[in-house]
């Protein structure tokens, strides 16, 4: 439909302009039906409004800056762009434009700072960059600012939305010990520290919880990278005795640890059970499909647009939002509880 006006979507949801208004700017004064209905309509119709005529109006520019972290680990740059395809969604229910920055791990501080400087931008969400002196500057300069699956501390410091990481990680650890599993192993970075701290820490503690001891050989501590993923799988799979299930803290560490076990002669999962996180689209493609906690990626992208527009507005929002996980059970864990006793 062309040529919509704002007046046109209010006649089509049954609203005032003004509540329309409401809506695309992202403030408070409309219920909940009513602005899901009015974005209902906008995504429907591709409606976009006059932005000319809203910068003018509310002296804004109307554009966001989305700083995302280039992975050199490809199957995390799938991960965000789901996430990404939410920012999109909401960014143009709220009526904003994205413009963005490209950062590896090797990109100067000062050098960012400079390019979040020359953009006229309202706002800038950090898409899994965590940088603390970046942060800190943001912070001084009174930037409004969110991180979103950026792997900072859950203090309230910085705006953060993110995934339940700690209860995902304790979750699967669960689900390998309900399916019989004792000896259990764990694959993940240490870095970021704080992804680290949480699947760490929920692996631990439900394994604790269940009264059962971690073996320190069946836990290595690896890179954020393809290269030591691989190697410490293999050297995991060496040792004169293996686990029988790992918890890997991410789909790529699974992943490589199903290749490496196959290269080893291992069949999974009869010999070795494997779950993860992430859920990534491939994980289900595989032999066997790869059983890992899920989560809505979109939901994540679009929580973080809406939660900066609140901020960009002045009003109340909460500083740490947590996505919920649930698992998704495939084939690459066995149910131990029904192998029975030879002498059954």
């Amino acid at each position: 439909m062309a040529n919509l006006t704002i007046r046109d979507i209010a006649r089509m949801a049954g609203v005032s302009t003004t509540a329309v208004s409401f809506v695309l700017n992202g403030r408070n004064g409309v219920s909940d039906a009513t602005r899901e209905k009015v974005q209902e309509i906008i995504h429907r119709t591709g409606f976009i409004p006059n932005v000319h005529t809203r910068r003018l109006n509310l002296g804004r520019s109307f554009t966001i800056h989305l700083v995302l972290r280039q992975y050199q680990y490809n199957l995390y740059n799938q991960f965000a762009m789901e996430t990404l395809f939410g920012m999109f969604t909401a960014s143009k229910a709220l009526g904003y434009s994205l413009i963005f920055t490209f950062v590896d791990e090797k990109m100067d501080c000062e050098q960012l700072l400079e390019s979040v400087r020359s953009k006229d931008c309202d706002g800038v969400v950090l898409d899994q960059v965590s940088d603390p002196r970046l942060l800190s500057q943001l912070q001084q300069e009174q930037v409004p600012f969110l991180c979103v699956d950026s792997h900072v501390k859950h203090d309230g410091a910085v705006p953060l939305v993110e995934v339940d990481y700690y209860h995902a990680a304790y979750a699967a650890t669960h689900c390998l010990i309900e399916n019989g599993h004792r000896d259990i192993g764990y694959l993940g970075p240490e870095e970021p520290y704080e992804f680290y701290l949480s699947t760490f820490s929920g692996y631990t503690d439900a394994m604790r919880d269940a009264g059962l001891s971690c073996n320190p050989a069946w836990m290595p501590k690896i890179a954020f990278s393809e290269q030591s993923a691989r190697g410490a799988a293999t050297q995991l799979l060496k040792l004169p005795k293996l686990p029988s299930a790992i918890f890997c803290a991410g789909d790529p560490f699974a992943i490589d640890m199903l290749s490496c076990a196959k290269e080893h002669g291992l069949r999974v999962p009869e010999q070795l059970s494997l779950i993860s996180l992430d859920d990534l689209v491939v994980s289900r493609y595989l032999d066997p499909p790869l059983s890992s906690m899920t989560f809505d990626k979109e939901k994540l992208g679009e929580l973080a647009m809406q939660v900066l527009v609140r901020i960009i507005n002045g009003e109340p929002y909460d500083k740490v939002t947590l996505i919920p996980t649930q698992l998704v059970q495939r084939g690459s864990v066995r149910d131990l509880n029904l192998v029975r006793p030879q002498n059954a």
